[in-house]
């Protein structure tokens, strides 16, 4: 097949680099993201990406406007991976600003979808193309003082749910990334996170300052900026950035593990990555289920005819 044309966001460091290299290892071209030319990776451009500037907190205008540049450089886009995220509003929601909670919003949900509305517009009238959104394990555990994040991630995963069944029937296809613990800058680059020169026990785990003085117990998710990155490295929960980057292109290839799953020969939009995602996930999700079941009875009993059979 020839060389195909990707657009990743988010690639002056961690997922999106580590995918933007692998993409340009294999031959394929990629017009990769970045707020400033300054934060455009050498490697990258020694690669021969093409870099494009666009500030997802800049107007919707201005962010469809970047899209359309994109789609321009090669004349056609065959893969977009909406990569880019953060976790600044971090705290508890009594105490987290509104400000702060639109900007997690705006990072991670609001221009995404902005970003990609040119992308679907060229995918479905070529009939082709493949969209990949990158949520978060906490989408659907929720944990406590990441609520804005968690919350902007899970509106990704349903806004994902929706164009899927949309694009289906113009042969595009979605997939919705949930990575679990990566060692990227998302927890080490917010103010509240402590490094230490070694790595501390549970006695020596380093206090944020400014955290909440009500919400202090560990579970309101006091001190996770800190606790959760940890805690996965304790349990040998911790991605590899490289592997992470093969896998995505086996799903989009359909080659590799992905062709011997048979990933794309399923309806299957969630892609789990990482073993805390994929043990973790399931156990919420069988909480749920078991919520479902036993409360049976009482949901049933708000229907207007009783005791239908499905």
């Amino acid at each position: 097949m020839a060389e195909r044309v990707w657009v990743i966001t988010g690639t002056s460091s961690g997922l999106g680099l580590a995918m933007a290299k692998y993409m340009l290892s294999q031959g394929d071209k990629v017009i990769a993201t970045v707020r400033s030319l300054e934060k455009f990776p050498s490697v990258l451009e020694e690669g021969g990406a093409k870099p494009l500037i666009v500030d997802f907190n800049n107007s919707d205008d201005e962010v469809i406007c970047a899209a359309k540049t994109a789609i321009e450089f090669y004349g056609r886009v065959d893969v977009l991976v909406n990569n880019v995220g953060g976790n600044s509003g971090v705290g508890p929601v009594e105490e987290i600003s509104m400000d702060d909670i639109r900007s997690q919003f705006q990072t991670n949900l609001f221009g995404p979808i902005a970003f990609s509305k040119p992308f679907i517009t060229h995918f479905r009238t070529r009939r082709a193309g493949h969209v990949l959104n990158l949520s978060s394990l906490s989408s659907m555990l929720s944990h406590p003082s990441f609520a804005a994040y968690t919350g902007s991630k899970a509106g990704l995963d349903s806004f994902t749910d929706a164009l899927a069944a949309e694009l289906a029937p113009f042969g595009v296809r979605v997939h919705l990334v949930l990575p679990g613990y990566f060692p990227t800058n998302i927890f080490v680059s917010h103010p509240h996170f402590k490094t230490t020169d070694t790595t501390p026990g549970p006695t020596e785990m380093p206090v944020a300052e400014g955290l909440s003085q009500v919400y202090t117990e560990e579970s309101q998710g006091w001190n996770l900026i800190n606790t959760l990155p940890r805690n996965a490295q304790a349990r040998g929960w911790m991605g590899d950035m490289d592997k992470f980057a093969t896998r995505i292109y086996e799903i989009v290839t359909d080659t590799g593990m992905a062709k011997e799953l048979g990933i794309n020969d399923e309806p299957w939009l969630r892609v789990p990555m990482g073993s805390d995602c994929g043990f973790l996930v399931q156990s919420k999700l069988n909480g749920i289920l078991d919520n479902f079941k036993a409360t049976e009875p009482f949901w049933r009993s708000t229907d207007v005819y009783q005791n239908q059979k499905q």
